[in-house]
């Protein structure tokens, strides 16, 4: 795919990004043998990114199963594990395990002094092992006392059903990461509260989660309509929100605040790739959200500004509610104005009634639905043509599909512990929240586990390969006393014909180093 290099990489990648090949292919709907061997990915994207990344050690892991191990959800590892402690050496790698933190020194040449040496972390080590990342490390209980974790989300209310199955994701991690080491030991006590998609019983939700139920964080928070209303109470008790819906610049613009993937600027971007270099047309247009007014101008306004840089023309954006019964005008007025490539950012049952009216007029647009707008599959997969062979640009993993260590372990977890429920957007961005907390965790004492030792190996994320995650999440960027950034890396899911389920998808994100004038990571830019 061309990508055209109008403002040049972010910081937090240093060099031009180079782009993640993105693997289509058919969607998998079964989930992946629980039995088999899951392969470290951690070097399953590539790209260049800020720092050294550190080598991958070649001596066993303290409490790791070595290469050729069988990993399952709460299951026993099998085929050769080894256990150990303290220092261990092999092949001119040393590890040392100290309270609530791991080094290990691999020297190049075998055991000698002189030799060129580099340091893996605690979180470099962890994202290589454990399972949730796609590595073949074994799953043993949690067994240390639990540690608090909340998330408020909107689960109720005009659009509680689309963010809903954030609800399931979050459950299902946390059942899977207690039967598989928990948070560097102990386990995971998940409190949800529901805000109704009202900001002021968002912030009274945050504040009792802190006050009385004493967490230690939030996770994969979707508060699309509330986020604004909890940042003075974030920044109060400073308890950060690891993983969210991505929606709003809020997300990107607090240093408490650790996105797992890319904005909202992003999914404009999207729009417009696949216009041009999917459908292969450039009359482009999009209707946007009246409900969420800051986020979806934030959006309009990113697709105006990237279009000329792809080659499209914008020929007419409309702002429309999610509670009108009938959409009928504004089809008219996308198909006088040429528009060839339409986007649709709001919910799912809004772009259903969309189809009926644009079907109603004659008018059959490619089309490109907002990410989140599919956070409920069953709200998108409706049956309805007009909707078939959409175009959806991902800023998260496609939950569909399994063929990756870490999509074939998350499909795995789901088959083992939560069966069935509704998937969807939000539901893995509840996991891909998860799978960054476990990260940060890996800077937690067992004696003594605190909010400050999780944002201290947060802050360690500077876009290095293993930021990715095992390829759950774009390389991350995290600042101490400065807000995150990440560039905008996109999966795709690509509806059948009938709208019944989906067609393809890509696995791996790619990644392109435009950014959007507006978007407030623009001043990590180099210019």
């Amino acid at each position: 795919m061309a990508m055209r290099g109008m403002r040049r990489s972010l910081i937090a990648l240093t060099a031009s990004i180079t782009l993640l090949a993105g693997c289509g292919g058919s969607a998998i709907d079964t989930a992946a043998d629980p039995s088999a061997p899951q392969a470290d990915t951690s070097a399953a994207l590539t790209g260049t990114s800020t720092g050294t990344d550190a080598a991958v050690p070649d001596a066993t892991v303290p409490g790791a199963g070595t290469a050729g191990t069988a990993t399952t959800p709460g299951g026993a590892t099998t085929g050769g594990a080894t256990t150990g402690g303290g220092t261990a050496t092999k092949g001119g790698t040393t590890t040392t395990t100290t309270p609530g933190k791991t080094t290990t020194t691999k020297t190049t040449g075998a055991g000698t002094s002189t030799g060129a040496t580099s340091t893996m972390s605690a979180v470099e080590k962890l994202v290589a092992t454990a399972p949730i990342f796609g590595g073949n490390g074994p799953c043993k209980p949690a067994t240390l006392s639990p540690i608090a974790i909340g998330n408020v989300s909107t689960l109720s209310g005009v659009i509680g059903e689309l963010m809903s199955p954030v609800r399931s994701g979050l459950e299902t991690f946390a059942a899977s990461q207690n039967a598989c080491g928990g948070l560097n030991g102990p386990k995971i006590e998940l409190v949800i509260g529901d805000d109704q998609g009202d900001p002021s019983t968002a912030s009274s939700k945050v504040q009792e989660l802190i006050q009385k139920k004493h967490i230690m964080a939030f996770i994969g928070n979707i508060e699309v309509l509330t986020v604004d209303a909890i940042v003075p109470i974030i920044k109060k008790y400073g308890v950060p929100v690891i993983g969210s819906d991505l929606t709003s610049n809020t997300w990107f613009t607090n240093p408490l605040m650790f996105p797992m993937g890319s904005g909202i600027q992003s999914t404009a971007y999207g729009y417009l790739n696949a216009a041009v270099n999917y459908f292969h047309v450039k009359n482009v247009g999009q209707m946007w959200c009246l409900e969420v007014p800051r986020a979806c101008e934030q959006h309009d306004r990113a697709f105006r500004e990237l279009a000329p840089m792809l080659g499209a023309t914008v020929k007419k954006t409309i702002q429309v509610s999610i509670t009108a019964p009938s959409y009928v005008q504004q089809c008219l007025d996308m198909k006088s104005a040429g528009v060839e490539a339409l986007g649709l950012t709001f919910d799912a049952a809004s772009q259903n009634r969309v189809a009926r009216s644009c079907t109603q007029v004659g008018y059959f647009p490619h089309v490109m639905p907002y990410p989140l707008g599919v956070g409920n599959e069953k709200q998108f997969l409706q049956g309805n043509k007009w909707l078939g062979n959409a175009y959806v640009s991902m800023n998260h993993f496609p939950w569909f599909m399994n063929d990756t260590p870490a999509l074939k372990y998350w499909h795995a977890s789901i088959d083992k512990f939560n069966p069935g429920f509704t998937n969807g957007g939000a539901a893995v961005m509840g996991w891909s929240s998860g799978a960054l907390l476990v990260a940060a965790s890996a800077g937690l004492s067992a004696e003594n586990p605190t909010t400050q030792q999780l944002l201290e190996t947060l802050w360690t994320f500077k876009g290095q390969k293993w930021t990715t995650l095992g390829g759950l999440t774009p390389p991350l960027t995290f600042r101490e006393n400065g807000n995150p950034s990440v560039p905008y890396c996109l999966w795709t899911g690509i509806s059948n014909a009938e709208n019944t389920g989906w067609a393809s998808g890509t696995s791996k994100p790619t990644c392109t180093d435009l950014i959007a004038p507006s978007d407030p990571q623009i001043q990590y830019v180099k210019h």
